[in-house]
């Protein structure tokens, strides 16, 4: 995206991009640029996000409807070229991957309904939101988030339970305790207003406390944990809108 934004069609003739990496990485770069390896789909990963989206709106209502939809993906165009890579079998009798698309469209429908995001007739194929998805589609949260919140929430919960439970969303998988952190994660647990129950060394721990910091106003030292609550804090007002 930053590479897109080095030229602007209405302004400039021509933009420049500068990568900077390690020499380690060097050759992986300079392949990308020199053997214009293709770029894939990743859409079959968060499949059933997007269905959910999709059913909520109203443009897909049947297991047909999501195969359709899907051929308007870049997906589609991918495994149309290479349909090995994306589990496709090559079919003289299927040269639009139907049945392909039909499979993804069904497994995703399937993860959906065993979390109570849609009901799904097997029989029909028809697909219906509920109130669930509707809120996870509204709020743009994750199908495995959502059935945290629905298992674990209570009509009656604490301060502890509730910051808890945000803490095991699943948008913030990707943040994990530094090494170089724990000292100063140990030390914000003891000034955040709400006790922590788990470890610092928890990933689900430093989200709680990097919350907390932000709501509490509290100053951060390191410059990783700063990056790390600016993106608990961006992901924060959508998340809690959706668990209330």
């Amino acid at each position: 995206q930053m590479m897109g934004r080095a030229g602007r069609p209405q302004y400039d003739s021509e933009g420049e991009g500068i990568i900077l990496t390690k020499a380690t990485e060097l050759q992986y770069y300079l392949s990308l640029m020199n053997q214009q390896l293709p770029v894939e789909s990743q859409l079959v990963k968060a499949l059933p996000d997007h269905l959910n989206a999709e059913i909520e709106m109203g443009t897909v209502q049947s297991i047909r409807d999501a195969a359709d939809w899907l051929a308007y993906t870049y997906l589609y165009v991918r495994a149309l070229r290479e349909p090995e890579r994306y589990g496709a079998t090559p079919d003289p009798d299927d040269p639009t991957l139907l049945q392909h698309r039909l499979d993804l469209a069904h497994s995703a429908a399937l993860v959906l309904d065993k979390h109570n995001l849609i009901k799904y007739d097997k029989k029909t194929g028809a697909l219906q939101i509920t109130a669930l998805g509707r809120v996870a589609a509204h709020f743009y949260v994750s199908f495995d988030s959502m059935a945290t919140y629905n298992e674990h929430l209570k009509p009656t919960m604490s301060d502890i339970e509730l910051f808890r439970l945000f803490s095991f969303s699943g948008e913030f998988r990707l943040i994990h305790v530094r090494e170089e952190e724990k000292l100063e994660l140990a030390k914000l647990a003891t000034r955040v207003p709400i006790p922590i129950k788990e470890s610092m060394d928890e990933p689900s721990a430093k989200i709680n406390a990097l919350l907390q910091a932000y709501i509490s106003n509290l100053k951060l030292d390191g410059f990783a944990l700063v990056a790390d609550m600016t993106f608990v804090r961006q992901s924060a007002a959508r998340l809690c809108r959706a668990i209330f």
